[in-house]
Order: C-alpha cells, then structure tokens, then sequence
C-alpha cells in the first residue's frame, strides 16, 4: 500500500511547505526530476491529480487538501515515536558533525541537545571551515558536515539547511538607516579578499550597486569570517572605520550591545545558503538519514 511508503508522502510535503518543486529538491538533496516523478507516482497510484503548477506557484487540489492532512498525521505519529524507534539501531560509535564557523559558534550548539535526547545521544561537533569540513567528510573523519559554502563534489549531496543574512558592519557609528554607495568607498574593507573561503554573494551584491572593487579600500587578506570578526572586536577603538558583511547570527550579540555597528544599502537584501552535506554512501545509512532529517526539519534557531 502507497500510504506505507513516507518517502512519497514526505516528499509531498515538503513541496507543500516550499511551494516549489526546485526548492524540495534542494531541501531533500534529490534532484527536480527524481521530485516530479514522486509526485507523479502517488497521482496515478490513486488516479487522480494532488497538485496543480502554475508559473511561480504550486495549487493543492481537493484531494491534495485531503491527502496533506493524512500524510502530516503520519509525520506527527513518526515524531512522537522517533525515540522509540531510534533505540532499533544497534550503533556505538560516535557520530561527528563538522560545523563551519559561524554555524559551530552560532546556530548548531542550539539544535545539538535536542538531537541528543532524541535522535542519537553519541553525537559531537567541531567546528572547522567550510573547505576543511568537506575535506573530513571525504576523508571520512567525520560523518555529516554543516557548511556555508556550496564546494562542488560528485561524492557529496549537498542539502539546502537554513538561510542567514549577512549584514553591513563597522567598528564606528555608521548611518542609521541607509548609506550612500558613494560613501562606502570612504571606508576600510574587510574580507573582499579571502584566502580560504570565497563569499562570491559579496561580488555579485556589489556588482549590483555598480561599485569598483578595485578602487575600494581593501585591508589584508583573511582565512575565514571569524578572522574578520576578531580583527573588528581587536580594533574596536580605532578610528579608521572599518566595514564588512558578516553573518548576522555570528555579529547579533554585538550590534545588540553597541559594539558593532549596522546599516543597510539600498537594494536586496545579501541572503546565502547553510548546507548540510554527508556522503553519497550514506545516503540510506538509518542514522546518518535520521540526524540528517532531524536537523533539517525540525531546526528551531531565529535568524533574524
């Protein structure tokens, strides 16, 4: 019966929740066409249409509505017993998550007791840099990674997560709602140039405006977003004004306390994406699908 297999029903779901069939995939690491044909598969098992696409949007049908509620139903009884279910798995290894820097100092250590108490209670992190946790992945010393850059790897999928804003800094006080484009380039840059960790959102968002980046100010080159966060906090008391995006949720404590200070440029906001990445390998191992799913689905974390 249709209704035992949940992979169906949860791919379903998610297309529900994203409203799109490009942004399921991503979020389920399976490709657009592997989505569509899910779907397809559940209408002619019950020979009937569940969801209508348009341009830019998705439409439940009658029966999409009825079936919704159904599989979500499913997903509920899943979560109540997870617990239960996960105590089946005979495995006594650790399991270790590699975590970017602003995902290991910001975000995961938020969602870790959780996953603890109900998914799998020998689970660790360390906290490295998105090219370095790739680079263990592969060699496999560790099992999942969470990183902020997409490293293009035929071994890997890669899984969209969660996505952070990265936000306009200085150590000075700078305009308090918007600042001219001009004016940026009166100020100090930090991380335009990275040694380790390529932010290519910052080139395109500056590209939008129109700005040279060769006749902006760029100081020194930096390994990862964290090196720029310390330089900033070791000269806060400077008065060369110093600028930078960095993620918001790694910089929240410090515009709060008036340590840093922000404001916005006119246009987009610079949004980017957090992934969660494991093997190909493992892509049915029952835990590593587990803590995968966990995390993803049920991250609990304000970005904002």
């Amino acid at each position: 019966m249709m209704l035992r297999d949940f992979t169906k029903l949860q791919t379903f779901i998610v297309v529900v929740q994203e409203k799109s069939f490009s942004k399921a995939s991503a979020k389920l690491g399976i490709s657009q066409p592997a989505v569509t044909q899910q779907i397809k598969f559940i209408e002619e098992y019950y020979n009937t249409k569940i969801i209508i696409r348009k341009k830019n949007e998705i439409r439940l049908t009658q029966e999409g509505e009825i079936l919704l509620l159904i599989a979500q139903e499913i997903l509920k009884n899943l979560h109540k017993y997870q617990h239960q279910i996960m105590q089946i798995i005979h495995y006594d290894e650790p399991i270790r998550i590699a975590c970017s820097h602003t995902i290991g100092h910001s975000i995961f250590p938020k969602c870790l007791p959780t996953l603890q108490q109900k998914i799998y209670s020998n689970t660790h992190f360390y906290i490295s840099t998105s090219l370095q946790a790739i680079r263990d992945l592969q060699n496999n010393l560790c099992n999942l990674a969470l990183v902020e850059s997409y490293i293009p790897n035929e071994e890997i999928i890669y899984r969209e997560w969660l996505e952070d804003e990265m936000v306009l800094i200085s150590n000075l006080s700078l305009p308090p709602r918007l600042i001219r484009y001009e004016q940026l380039y009166s100020y100090t840059w930090l991380g335009l140039e990275m040694t380790k960790q390529v932010i290519p959102e910052i080139y395109k968002y500056l590209k939008a405006f129109n700005l040279n980046r060769e006749q902006l100010n760029v100081k020194m080159r930096f390994d990862s977003l964290n090196e720029i966060k310390q330089f900033m906090l070791e000269n806060k008391e400077s008065k060369i004004p110093y600028i930078a995006f960095l993620p918001y949720t790694q910089v929240k404590s410090e515009l709060q306390s008036r340590i840093f200070f922000s404001t916005k440029v006119p246009g987009v906001k610079l949004k980017r994406k957090l992934y969660l990445t494991y093997l190909k390998k493992y892509a049915n191992h029952p835990l590593i699908c587990a803590i995968a799913e966990h995390i993803i689905f049920n991250t609990k974390v304000s970005l904002n």
